[in-house]
């Protein structure tokens, strides 16, 4: 019996007890559960982020309220790089009153850039019967580099059958992005040897929807365009210097359709800073012109392209009427030898060629011919209003003057 009593009276005692430890851990934990509930985090912006290889990354953080009480207590860890492809982790931690709480940001970074293959010429002709040369490609990558050696090509050419073929030209850099191109193959016949060649004969280029030219060797770029598209339609090879040249002295045949087109003085329209209308077009087209340049009047750094050879029109004696009783007579005819190869071997060394020259205002005599052939040129042009062929004096070669007044049918009978 008095042991039921000690016993009863011990439970007593713990119950009491107990119940006091499981209202503290329940005021406890419903107090830390409370502020575990209260305390809330939101991502700024997408939690799954895809970011393009070598874009910035701008974090957008997060916001972290307690009881809608802004919480400045915040680390972020993890970091993203940009420049490696890889998925990354942003990992936010906010503690509040010993409470911790924590959100995770994924950012994928991927690339999605197509890779760039560069054929150059994207037409070419090819005499009949001669093999195909590769004219040369390249391909780079945003990610990967230079993937030239990725790039694979497919052709149906037919060396000996006149007509259009197709070289395609493809590329897939690490992450599958594809990228094609293509070139245009004319094989067509070589013009005879005792072939003519069309030298066109510009000056000016101008806009008349934008600017006045009230010279009539001025040219409206929409009537060259006009020109130019004709010559593509038709096949015509617009011949470099180089190759006008080769043809001139028997080195190269060059295609039945050939023409060549040069451009004199470096005047209005024609370069970087006097409204920069020929070059532009010679781009786009992806045909190639010959400027005789005034090299004493204007710098050459003004007509820099791929696509525009630059001559000689000599250095600085493109003056008029400087000689005395000779009305179109240039001073190159009345400067002294000295002077004349002093001049000549000036514009030499600022074109850096010798492959040509052109007589200012088409004036020119014996006197002067011999001093452009001891200064080293190979060719030089006049007027004439012809086709050139090979058995033209290569120090007389003609061309055809356009002018304003020059229409498409006129332009079509020069080169035809």
């Amino acid at each position: 019996m008095k042991k039921n009593k000690l016993k009863l009276k011990k439970w007593v005692l713990v119950v009491p007890l107990l119940l006091i430890i499981l209202i503290i851990g329940f005021i406890v934990y419903a107090n830390i559960h409370g502020m575990y509930t209260n305390l809330k985090i939101k991502i700024n912006g997408d939690s799954n982020v895809k970011l393009e290889v070598g874009s910035e990354y701008k974090d957008k953080g997060i916001k972290a309220t307690y009881n809608k009480k802004s919480i400045k207590d915040i680390t972020t860890k993890g970091k993203v790089d940009n420049k490696k492809i890889g998925v990354y982790k942003i990992k936010y931690i906010v503690k509040y009153k010993k409470v911790e709480k924590t959100a995770t940001r994924t950012v994928k970074v991927v690339d999605t850039t197509s890779p760039e293959i560069n054929i150059g010429a994207e037409t070419v002709n090819l005499l009949v019967g001669n093999d195909y040369t590769e004219f040369g490609f390249s391909a780079s990558d945003n990610y990967d580099g230079d993937i030239t050696s990725k790039v694979t090509s497919t052709n149906n050419i037919d060396k000996n059958t006149v007509g259009t073929y197709e070289i395609n030209y493809e590329v897939s850099d690490s992450s599958g992005n594809k990228s094609s191109a293509k070139r245009v193959v004319n094989v067509i016949n070589a013009l005879p040897s005792n072939g003519k060649v069309a030298v066109l004969n510009y000056h000016f280029f101008f806009d008349p929807n934008e600017e006045y030219c009230g010279d009539g060797n001025c040219e409206d770029v929409n009537e060259f365009r006009r020109q130019l598209d004709y010559l593509r339609d038709n096949n015509f090879k617009t011949l470099t210097m180089k190759e006008f040249r080769d043809w001139m002295y028997g080195v190269i045949e060059i295609p039945e359709k050939s023409v060549l087109i040069t451009v004199d003085d470096g005047a209005k329209g024609t370069g970087l800073h006097n409204g920069n209308k020929l070059i532009p077009i010679l781009e786009e087209y992806k045909m190639h012109a010959t400027l005789f340049l005034i090299t004493g009047w204007w710098d050459i750094s003004n007509y820099q392209s791929s696509y525009l050879d630059i001559e000689s029109h000599t250095n600085d004696m493109h003056t008029e009427r400087y000689c005395e009783g000779v009305t179109r007579g240039a001073k190159m005819l009345c400067l002294n030898r000295d002077e004349v190869l002093n001049d000549l071997k000036k514009s030499i060394e600022i074109t850096g060629s010798k492959n040509a020259f052109c007589f200012p205002f088409y004036a020119y005599d014996d006197n002067s011919i011999n001093l452009v052939k001891e200064a080293g040129f190979e060719l030089a042009f006049i007027g004439g209003g012809r086709k050139a062929n090979r058995s033209d004096d290569k120090y007389h070669i003609p061309r055809y003057q356009i002018r304003q007044t020059t229409d498409i049918n006129t332009f079509i009978n020069y080169v035809s």
